[in-house]
């Protein structure tokens, strides 16, 4: 890392677990012995409204950092929906880790009925950052059953972003931990 944090977003839309992932890695950052300070900022106050979670992490004690991370900061994207993703690319740099999931979930403009847009995988494709697609929701419901198992399986992927970020440190992180943490 070539500056005093490494800067990670998760982003998702209400009902998705992105509070819930939020604090687990908090705490597991904690045990593991790395610095964290985060924030979740929940927009529309509603389910499907805007949710994610800044960090900054590293492994020293973090100095008081300012509010958000700046343009052309931001090390890794973890995203439960390309829409939300689309949301923080602005804030990325050549290098920026991205792992989103491939299928958005629905838009309502009126209650109960469902309307279609542009897709934002397309427009996600169109910029010259490297994309992990993943399929969270998919995976999550074929090994446990259950979608709202997708933050786990987005939860491993912010493991292995966080162990290529502190390679270098020889850190290692801990994924039996992590679900330790998790469950």
């Amino acid at each position: 890392m070539n500056r005093s944090a490494f800067n990670l977003i998760i982003a998702g839309v209400g009902g998705q677990g992105v509070n819930s992932l939020a604090k687990v890695l908090a705490n597991f950052l904690n045990i593991s012995g790395l610095s964290c300070q985060f924030t979740v900022h929940k927009g529309g106050a509603q389910s499907l409204g805007s949710v994610y979670a800044e960090f900054r992490i590293c492994k020293q004690q973090l100095p008081i950092l300012g509010q958000g991370i700046p343009t052309g900061h931001l090390d890794s994207l973890i995203a439960l929906d390309p829409w939300e993703a689309l949301r923080h690319i602005p804030l990325s740099h050549k290098q920026t880790q991205l792992w989103i999931e491939t299928e958005p979930m629905p838009l309502f403009i009126e209650r109960n009925r469902e309307v279609s847009f542009p897709s934002p995988q397309a427009q996600l494709e169109g910029s010259p950052l490297t994309i992990k697609w993943r399929y969270y929701r998919q995976r999550a419901t074929k090994q446990t059953g259950n979608t709202k198992m997708a933050n786990y399986f987005a939860g491993l992927d912010i493991l292995r972003a966080l162990e290529m970020a502190f390679k270098k440190d020889a850190i290692k992180i801990e994924p039996t931990l992590f679900d330790k943490v998790f469950y």
